[in-house]
Formats: structure tokens, C-alpha cells, sequence
């Protein structure tokens, strides 16, 4: 529901391996978070593809 309220947001991209991880320690950082899991067609930077 929209509030107009300021949030905090953090956006991630990982791997398919590390999803798992991801979702534990988002939830155990705060069990009401909001978590979308969506396929990326690429990924570039640190740990990724390179440019």
C-alpha cells in the first residue's frame, strides 16, 4: 500500500546459487521484508561479467 512514506531499499543481484543464502539473511535481518526474485539478462561488474 502506498504510504508516502521514505523507505530503505537495497537491491542485489547474486547468482542462482546464492539465492537461498540471500533470501535467509535478508529475513533474519527483518522477517517483514519485502524480497522479489526476478531472472536478469545481464549482469556486469565485480564478481559478474566483465565489460
Amino acid at each position: 500500500m502506498y504510504t508516502n512514506e521514505d523507505k530503505l531499499v537495497l537491491m542485489c543481484a547474486a547468482s542462482r546459487g546464492d539465492i537461498t543464502k540471500v533470501k535467509m539473511i535478508a529475513r533474519k535481518i527483518d522477517p517483514q521484508s519485502f524480497i522479489v526474485i526476478t531472472n536478469s539478462r545481464e549482469v556486469v561488474g565485480l564478481g559478474f561479467k566483465k565489460t
